[in-house]
């Protein structure tokens, strides 16, 4: 029983430190800028870069044009009284985009790599950002979506840990698959209702939800180029949102051009760090 209790105890402060890193692409972000309204009204026009400062002190640009789009995208699919979009941008490895919670208040905050790949388009901007706006309107938050990995994560560790130390490693293997199953289900049905609601709230704003095909375009092109840009496709639903996009375009007689985003030349970093 002593030793049982001794791994008991050690499982639970494993647990408390895994809690803090089950979103492992959160563990990857270096800095944080959260953009808020004030600036973006101030740069309204769209005719200058916007200088600003991260969480960490350090300085970054946005790109007008960047800037210009982002801005659209705020104004036209959060556009009835009372919502507005937040939106943050991350120094992070990672080709990603991903809420955030700061201050009360959810972020839709993509990275600057994603930034410099997708910023020029309105179109896929809208696509990507209206999707993960979507979750925050269903309910599905920022912090909401860490509750349910941190609560899974930890869970998974502890049960699979448990019964290989109990048990066998075989059995430990099969409790943390299991779990894992549990929470493929969960998220897939939780994209299964945004999905077809971002659909919607794209084409409310004015948007086609060609911006999906332009993404997964740029995905399959650079996945082996660029071993950041294979974490997009972990964000369960990107095949669903493309199939239910070409369904609504096919029933409204639409089609979509120029999913080559990323000129031969490579991507033209625009936003980001700003070098002293």
């Amino acid at each position: 029983m002593g030793i049982k209790k001794h791994v008991f105890i050690a499982l639970f402060f494993v647990a408390l430190i895994l809690s803090g890193c089950a979103h492992l692409y959160k563990t990857q972000i270096h800095d944080v800028v959260y953009l808020s309204d004030a600036q973006f009204d101030k740069s309204a026009d769209g005719v200058e870069d916007l200088y600003v400062k991260g969480v960490s002190g350090k300085s970054y640009v946005v790109n007008q044009q960047h800037l210009k789009n982002l801005l659209a995208v705020k104004k036209k699919v959060a556009s009835k009284p009372g919502e507005s979009m937040q939106i943050a941008l991350v120094d992070s490895d990672l080709h990603t985009i991903l809420l955030l919670s700061h201050d009360g208040k959810n972020y839709v905050a993509m990275s600057f790599n994603f930034l410099n790949i997708f910023g020029d388009d309105e179109e896929t901007l809208a696509a990507a950002m209206g999707h993960q706006y979507v979750h925050v309107v269903v309910g599905d938050s920022a912090d909401v979506q860490d509750s349910r990995e941190i609560k899974y994560f930890v869970t998974k560790e502890i049960v699979s840990t448990g019964v290989s130390v109990f048990a066998t490693a075989a059995g430990g293997y099969g409790a943390g698959a299991a779990i894992d199953e549990v929470k493929r289900v969960q998220d897939e049905g939780i994209e299964e209702q945004v999905n077809p609601l971002g659909i919607q709230w794209l084409a409310d704003a004015g948007y086609s939800p060609c911006g999906y095909l332009k993404m997964k375009y740029v995905m399959e092109k650079n996945s082996t180029v660029s071993s950041a840009l294979t974490y997009l496709f972990t964000h369960p639903g990107i095949d669903d949102r493309v199939k239910l996009s070409k369904q609504y375009l096919k029933e409204n007689n639409l089609e979509c051009h120029d999913q080559m985003l990323i000129p031969p030349s490579g991507i033209v970093l625009k936003s980001g760090h700003l070098q002293r």
